[in-house]
């Protein structure tokens, strides 16, 4: 039996799988009630009572993995690969990137749990795709020949050319308050949500959450407005990196914030922005934008790196 696990910063997903097709036991858990990984891992295999029946793992991590050492990049948590392997996992373990651990669904995925972001020209074409997904951070891999390449492309600076608007009230907050210019990762995620709606309404004290936001059920305007900015903020985002990684073969978007904030009636605008380029719109026209509608694409990667344990 192998266990199958998608650490974040504050919730790791965690299951198990016999055949490396399907997974069972199904849990989350929150990562500070844990004082390790090592930990985290065991309160899980405890509770369905799977310590002597799990020797494998495969782990996806909001971490870089450059060495044995993982340091996380949104939380001070850190272990050493072949520590947790020594460990608990002594028959093999796969320890990669969260987001590359989700690109690997992606060849797998049913037209069924897909929805293509406005005008829908074909299939992706053959070429590189990329996986982008909003969370507690912003997260981007790429998908080449079949291989997937892990990236920090969150951590880019936003050019000024896109700080238009409110967008510039909420900058200039941001600098006042962290002395440093923003990446697309510190307004494209969670807190980056909850800062833009603290911003506009001048409530340091609220306490909604992000997708709170996103829903904005009472019909909040600065909900609404914050859903706007960030709707152009990410498609400005997906336009650069599908330059840089001629991305011909889909920009794919996964993860619940964006589940909630691109709906069917921003698909246009969404789009427009997205091709909005004076040099390059023929190429942005013909990249498919492929919304990832299932919420478990982490277990479905974990999946595919199970079957090479």
């Amino acid at each position: 039996m192998i266990l199958l696990a998608d650490i974040g910063a504050t919730n790791a997903r965690f299951c198990v799988t016999s055949d490396c097709y399907k997974y069972e036991h199904s849990e989350s858990l929150e990562v500070i009630d844990s004082s390790s990984i090592e930990a985290l891992c065991n309160k899980y295999l405890n509770r369905y009572e799977l310590t002597n029946k799990v020797s494998k793992a495969v782990i996806g991590v909001a971490a870089p993995i450059i060495e044995d050492e993982v340091a996380f990049v949104n939380a001070n948590i850190s272990f050493s690969i072949e520590g947790l392997r020594n460990q608990l996992f002594k028959e093999g373990l796969i320890v990669v990137n969260d987001l590359a651990l989700q690109a690997h669904a992606i060849k797998g995925l049913e037209k069924s749990e897909l929805s293509f972001i406005g005008i829908r020209k074909g299939q992706p074409e053959e070429g590189p795709k990329i996986l982008v997904s909003p969370g507690t951070g912003l997260g981007l891999a790429g998908i080449v020949d079949q291989h997937i390449i892990a990236t920090e492309a969150g951590h880019l600076n936003i050019p000024q050319k896109e700080i238009i608007n409110d967008l510039k009230k909420i900058t200039d907050s941001f600098i006042l308050k962290s002395k440093r210019a923003p990446t697309y990762e510190d307004f494209l995620s969670g807190k980056g949500i909850r800062f833009f709606y603290k911003v506009l309404s001048e409530d340091e004290g609220t306490n909604l959450s992000s997708k709170e936001i996103l829903e904005n059920k009472d019909l909040n305007e600065d909900c609404s407005k914050t859903k706007e900015l960030i709707v152009y903020l990410l498609a400005s985002y997906l336009r650069y990196v599908a330059l840089v990684w001629g991305s011909t073969g889909g920009v794919y978007l996964a993860g619940s914030i964006v589940n909630t904030l691109i709906t069917e009636e921003v698909y246009q605008t969404f789009r427009e922005t997205f091709e909005s380029s004076e040099t390059m719109q023929d190429l942005l026209k013909a990249i498919p934008l492929i919304l990832v509608t299932i919420d478990n694409i982490g277990f479905r990667g974990a999946l595919e790196l199970s079957k090479k344990l």
